[in-house]
């Protein structure tokens, strides 16, 4: 809200605060798992509900750093290898907060909105009352910058979803086929926007909003 308000930047290089986890627990947690866990965390809290966990490219740097001592022959570290795999901050929050219920990783290409809400969708549709999504990005190590697109800064944004009566202060999403033929033209890429996720955040703030997800889909945010 300080930030729709124009009174902070959504960008710099301070991490996310997880003093509320034990320090042996924090020293594992790269910048991206830290943000996505001071994001998540306060919406699951104690509650056993299923995650659904979207980035396009999860831990990169992490990665990248393996992938860098493999080509210099150094050994590589079986810690290190668990926590780059891409649902590894959703095992993580899984463990940290005793889910037991699904536990999901997405990756959502060039459209990780659109991909994050159809699937948290057909996960209402089914059944399931209520879950939490999390989208969470870095940028990506300068060696992949000519060939693929990525935030500027790290970003994470985490929503309770649910298909029950809404309750006080609560917002409604409708997930909509847009028109092809309106003023917008169609998304080609959520990174057209360099951090793609502030427009949602925005229209959460605002409490209003349609964000077109790309390739026929808009999401409308309303109170």
């Amino acid at each position: 809200m300080r930030w729709r308000r124009g009174e902070i930047e959504a960008a710099g290089e301070a991490q996310a605060d997880v003093s509320f986890l034990p320090a042996m627990q924090r020293r594992r947690l790269s910048p991206l798992a830290k943000a996505a866990f001071a994001t998540a965390h306060p919406l699951i809290g104690d509650r056993d509900l299923p995650l659904l966990c979207c980035s396009v490219h999860g831990e990169a740097q992490r990665t990248y750093s393996l992938l860098s001592d493999v080509a210099a022959g150094e050994s590589l570290s079986p810690t290190a290898f668990g926590l780059s795999v891409h649902n590894a901050i959703a095992g993580q929050l899984s463990i940290l907060c005793g889910i037991q219920s699904p536990a999901l990783a997405l990756a959502g290409g060039d459209l990780p909105l659109q991909a994050g809400f159809l699937e948290a969708a057909g996960m209402l549709a089914e059944g399931v009352p209520e879950l939490v999504l999390l989208f969470c990005e870095e940028p990506l190590p300068e060696l992949y910058r000519s060939s693929a697109r990525s935030p500027r800064h790290i970003c994470a944004t985490a929503l309770t979803l649910r298909t029950a009566p809404a309750e006080e202060g609560d917002l409604r999403c409708s997930l909509l086929q847009s028109d092809s033929r309106g003023p917008m033209p169609p998304l080609e890429s959520a990174f057209d926007c360099a951090e793609y996720q502030l427009p949602l955040i925005a229209a959460l703030v605002d409490g209003r909003g349609s964000l077109p997800l790309g390739q026929g889909w808009e999401l409308k945010v309303h109170g």
